[in-house]
């Protein structure tokens, strides 16, 4: 089931110029934070590469079947079978499991959930009329929705949730020789369902349990599933040994190396594919940062799209050029920050990406002057 309602304001001229002009305020500080955004990240990306580098070159292959006092603090790479003799219990449940090294609860409560969709169209005079449907649905959520900030919370208020996801490690749990911890546990990605005996009140559907009816759930009702890395499997970890234990080893650089994944994967395996994450991370990032320039100089000449506005489909006009405006500048500044961030680390590098924002620039200019050479030919 799911209720909808639609609501329609109308916004003045002089209302929306008034807003337009906050923008003047709020478009060199989204620039300004992305300025900021881009050289932290290249700084931790250039951090992350070094570190990974380090890593690299220090990390020491260990025998899982001893602990062996020589590597404490060392950079480790251990290969082994996760063992686990001691039975694990979720009590809220009253269930417990046994042959399994951790088990992962997800719970999930059936809630409300909003959904919000807006219109908006330009009107003459400048006025723009904004038409925006809330819709309301019933689903299954792993985590609390505050159905206090609804548009429209009367009736659909979610309860609390009082079963959340945990992650339960067995008392024994070892790699081989080592402890397994639950710091390190909490990096595997467990892929084991577990189907559990069904507690007093509860009903089964699927290897899922619930507290109400598996084919109509009620707002507030729960489902639970359980997932596992069962005892017998082997594991990889590269991390500090500590304590006849795994910790997050430092590098020379300060970069943090806790590392842990289902399988055998070598030590070079684990490096380059925490390596393609920091480069996803990193890439993401400077997208964003790009993404907050485009929309802060979009802010900052807001109010001459604004102006234009008390004609339509002038309006439309003048945005499309904004838009395209804040594209040109946005490319090469952000390529320019981001060499200068490189320059102190990487100066060869750098030069490189400055070369190809020049170009850019270079290349932009040229097509503006394709598109438009009467009026290149006027300025001259």
């Amino acid at each position: 089931m799911a209720d909808r309602f639609t609501d329609v304001t109308q916004t003045g001229f002089f209302s929306r110029l008034l807003s337009s002009f906050v923008g003047l305020l709020v478009g060199p500080i989204l620039v300004i934070g992305a300025i900021i955004l881009l050289s932290w990240n290249e700084g931790r990306a250039v951090h992350a590469i070094v570190g990974l580098g380090e890593a690299a070159g220090s990390v020491v292959e260990a025998a899982p079947d001893s602990v062996s006092p020589a590597n404490d603090g060392k950079l480790v790479h251990v290969i082994g079978t996760a063992t686990a003799a001691a039975p694990i219990k979720d009590d809220t449940l009253g269930t417990s499991f046994s042959g399994q090294t951790a088990v992962f609860r997800t719970a999930e409560m059936y809630q409300w959930r909003e959904h919000e969709e807006s219109s908006t169209e330009n009107q003459l005079g400048g006025g723009q009329k904004t038409v925006t449907t809330y819709t309301y649905s019933e689903e299954w959520s792993d985590h609390a929705i505050d159905s206090s900030l609804f548009k429209h919370p009367d009736g659909h208020q979610n309860p609390q949730m009082t079963i959340t996801s945990q992650r339960f490690v067995a008392g024994d749990a070892k790699l081989g020789a080592y402890t397994l911890d639950d710091a390190t546990v909490a990096l595997l990605q467990p892929a084991n369902a577990l189907t559990p005996d069904v507690p007093a009140g509860w009903s089964s559907s699927g290897g899922a349990l619930y507290n109400g009816d598996t084919a109509t759930p009620k707002i507030g009702e729960t489902r639970v599933s359980y997932k596992s890395i069962p005892a017998g499997t082997t594991l990889s970890v590269m991390a500090q040994q500590s304590a006849g234990g795994f910790a997050s080893f430092v590098t020379p650089n300060g970069y943090q190396i806790h590392m842990a994944s289902i399988g055998n994967q070598p030590a070079s395996v684990m490096i380059a594919e925490e390596k393609k994450s920091e480069s996803m991370l990193t890439w993401i990032l400077r997208g964003a940062g790009a993404l907050m320039i485009f929309i802060g100089i979009c802010a900052f000449l807001g109010p001459i799209a604004t102006f234009g506005a008390v004609i339509p489909f002038l309006g439309a006009i003048m945005r499309g050029a904004i838009a395209g405006i804040a594209f040109v500048i946005t490319v090469p500044l952000t390529l320019v920050v981001i060499a200068v961030a490189w320059f102190a680390f990487r100066p060869v590098m750098s030069g490189g990406i400055l070369l190809v924002a020049a170009l850019s620039l270079y290349g932009l200019g040229r097509w503006h002057r394709s598109r438009h050479p009467q009026a290149v030919a006027k300025g001259a």
